[in-house]
This record gives C-alpha cells, sequence and structure tokens, in this order.
C-alpha cells in the first residue's frame, strides 16, 4: 500500500497493544500472569485507575508514525477505530483514555474477545460504514491477524510500515 491509496480509504482501525499503545515492559503480558495476585491485580488496578493507568502503571509510549497518520486520516474525515482483543473489559476504559488522550477522541473503541474475532468486528464495522473490504485500512502488531485481513482484501499493515504511507 502506498500514500495514493490512502485517497480510497473510507475506515480505518487500529489495534490498541503495541500498536497504540507500545507497551515499555516488552514482557508486560507475561509479567501480569506470573500468579493469580499480580493477574488479579491488574485488571483491579487499571480499573480503579483508567485515567492514568497506561502512563504510570503499565507504562506505554505512542507511535509518532501512526500520530501522523492519525492526523492526515482525521483531516481527511476518515472513520477510525481502536478494536483490541480483550479477556476482561476492566481495563476497557484505561484503553480507550490513552487512545483519546494521545491520538484522537474521535476514535471509537471496541473490544473483541480474541485475535479470531477482530475479524468479524471488521465485518460489522464494514456495514456500519457501508463500504467494501478495499476502503478499509488495519493496522496490527501481530502478522497473523495482517495475514488474515490481506485475505479479505483489507489493506493491512505492520506498524513499522505505516511511515511507507506517510512519505510524500
Amino acid at each position: 500500500m502506498n500514500k495514493n491509496n490512502l485517497n480510497n480509504i473510507k475506515v480505518a482501525i487500529f489495534d490498541f497493544d503495541d500498536t497504540l499503545a507500545i507497551h515499555k515492559d516488552r514482557d508486560y503480558s507475561i509479567h501480569r500472569r506470573q500468579n493469580e495476585e499480580k493477574f488479579l491485580g491488574y485488571y483491579l488496578t487499571a480499573y480503579l485507575n483508567s485515567d492514568s493507568f497506561y502512563e504510570t502503571i503499565e507504562p506505554c509510549i505512542i507511535s509518532e508514525s501512526i500520530y501522523n497518520l492519525i492526523k492526515i486520516l482525521k483531516s481527511n474525515n476518515i472513520k477510525m477505530y481502536c478494536v483490541t482483543g480483550m479477556k476482561f473489559s476492566f481495563h476497557f476504559k484505561a484503553k480507550e483514555n490513552f487512545v483519546h488522550k494521545h491520538y484522537d477522541d474521535g476514535i471509537e473503541v471496541i473490544s473483541s474477545s480474541s485475535q479470531e474475532s477482530k475479524v468479524d468486528a471488521i465485518k460489522i464495522i464494514k456495514q456500519i460504514n457501508n463500504c467494501d473490504f478495499n476502503e478499509i485500512l488495519f493496522v496490527d502488531d501481530l502478522k497473523e491477524n495482517i495475514n488474515r485481513f490481506k485475505e479479505l482484501g483489507i489493506h493491512a499493515l505492520l506498524p513499522n510500515n505505516v511511515d511507507t504511507l506517510l512519505i510524500k
């Protein structure tokens, strides 16, 4: 996909973990599962501290490339979503707060129960926006998701490849 293809995009969808929110602790998912206390504490803390969770407790940074892409998409009135896989919804507000605070409060955050169910989420978003798969851009850090989305005809990119869209 190149920058010229952005003209055909009606909907952009972004993953959350390690796409919009790049975890400083690369092994964050392993650390929160070390024992039951850490596992339950992770979700409880996210629920109770949703305004600052991804800045102070589970520190994440933004992707400058994706931030710049979102500015371009917003200026072109592209509808944007974040579809995030979640075991529980206890940290949904924390994710939503991070996206709205650091990217754009117009990005609608939607959860899916698994990576595989992201395909169903895309199909629903496609119907909501009355568009075709080839009018959707999806950015996700998981190669298997990128392959799955490309099979449907979706423009799917890894975060590292977003810069190719920004080159003038």
